[in-house]
């Protein structure tokens, strides 16, 4: 049983309550339940709450409502870009093909290149630095005349770092200007540049414009959304083949029949989290930061994992010395009334954390590992906590005391 009377919930990066206005979006759309499809009375209702849901999802970000597409949510969306923009030239007969992209990103893109990398196609992973942001300049000096994809998330699902994407989208296009201005054809279309803004919409600006960005993916349930939805944006200027076929949905990108009650939640949460963004990220900002200074405190043999600074207002990612067992170490804190993780959800039979790992690979001179600790250790020893936009310093208290009896038993 838990000593408290009130549990901690500090996974929100793994998932996040269904906020009320949303219930209530999608107990509304519960009245267009027929197939968006059909052309009978019911089946225009539906399609036509539908398309209203993609318009709304346009106005919030910035995009046409021809450019949404309806996903099951951000892995799909993921899967779907990068098999999209490569098929597209591959299919073409172009044997050359180059993606760029990090070695910090969602296992649902870095699987995904593996399996293209296994069929010929070279990809480059650009490591972040010490602080977990990978730079810009890195991923720009990697693209080659090869490069058809440039992939980077905007903010890290474990440790929170925000990524420079816009800086990134700049200097793509750029790059591309370069090429129309050198007659290079249907070339001057790539390199496509991709954003997984997943873990970003509750607490960063989502505007595919000012991210310059040419395809983004957004995941309802990371956003106080339903689950089983996601989008894939895809500005119209981009070729690319769908994942599916055997349907004309989605104007033939996705073939199967919308849940408009999902779609409607997905709208309505992307609506909230933007609209509230500000206030919300600063009072979170608050909490975080006094759990550094309690950490630094109480724990300085703890590392923080990633920026302070440049991360996500909620995230706290921290390797604690001797932690033999991460996961029973959540089973602990479990018991003590908080939820929090270790790595990424998705990660399942990984000992440890690849994006932790990857902190070490930038700089391996010994000062830096003596100031940062052992990027090794760090990644077997991790803990994730994410917090809700109302948590607070009590909370975070209670979690320091947690950690503390965790450490007599370590």
């Amino acid at each position: 049983m838990s000593l408290f009377k009130k549990r901690i919930y500090a996974d929100w990066a793994a998932t996040t309550p269904v906020h009320p206005r949303v219930l209530r979006a999608m107990k509304r759309a519960r009245k267009a339940w027929a197939n968006p499809s059909a052309i009978h009375a019911e089946g225009v209702e539906a399609k036509r709450a539908l398309e209203s849901a993609r318009s709304k999802c346009a106005r919030v970000i910035g995009a046409k409502p021809e450019e949404i597409y309806f996903t099951s949510g951000g892995t799909e969306a993921n899967c779907t870009i990068i098999q999209g923009v490569l098929r597209t030239r591959l299919e073409k007969g172009i044997k050359d093909v180059h993606v760029v992209s990090s070695s910090i990103e969602h296992s649902s893109i870095i699987e995904t290149l593996e399996l293209f990398a296994e069929h010929g196609v070279k990809v480059t992973y650009v490591d972040p630095d010490k602080n977990g942001i990978v730079q810009a300049d890195d991923v720009i000096k990697a693209i080659t005349p090869a490069t058809a994809l440039v992939t980077v998330m905007y903010a890290n699902n474990e440790i929170g770092t925000i990524q420079p994407v816009s800086k990134i989208g700049a200097g793509i296009r750029k790059i591309r200007a370069e090429k129309i201005g050198g007659s290079a054809g249907d070339a001057a279309d790539f390199p496509v540049f991709h954003v997984d803004a997943s873990q970003a919409p509750l607490w960063l600006s989502c505007d595919i414009e000012g991210l310059r960005a040419d395809a983004m993916t957004i995941d309802a349930h990371k956003m106080q959304g339903p689950k089983g939805v996601g989008a894939l944006v895809v500005r119209r200027r981009v070729s690319w083949e769908p994942l599916m076929i055997g349907g004309g949905q989605e104007r033939g990108k996705r073939p199967t029949t919308e849940s408009v009650e999902l779609v409607s939640g997905f709208a309505e949460a992307l609506a909230i989290a933007q609209e509230g963004r500000g206030p919300r990220a600063e009072r979170a900002a608050r909490t975080r930061d006094f759990f550094f200074d309690l950490i630094s405190k109480e724990f300085p043999d703890v590392v923080v994992n990633g920026s302070r600074e440049k991360r996500l207002p909620n995230n706290i990612n921290i390797s604690v010395p001797d932690l033999s067992d991460p996961e029973l170490a959540v089973l602990f804190m479990d018991k003590e009334g908080i939820a929090c993780s270790t790595k990424s959800s998705c990660l399942k039979g990984e000992e440890d954390s690849y994006v932790v790992k990857a902190l070490g690979a930038a700089d391996q001179a010994p000062a830096a590992a003596s100031a940062l600790g052992n990027a090794a250790w760090r990644a077997k020893n991790t803990l994730r906590f994410s917090f809700a936009p109302d948590a607070s310093r009590r909370d975070v208290l209670i979690i320091a005391e947690a950690l503390k009896k965790l450490r007599m038993l370590i």
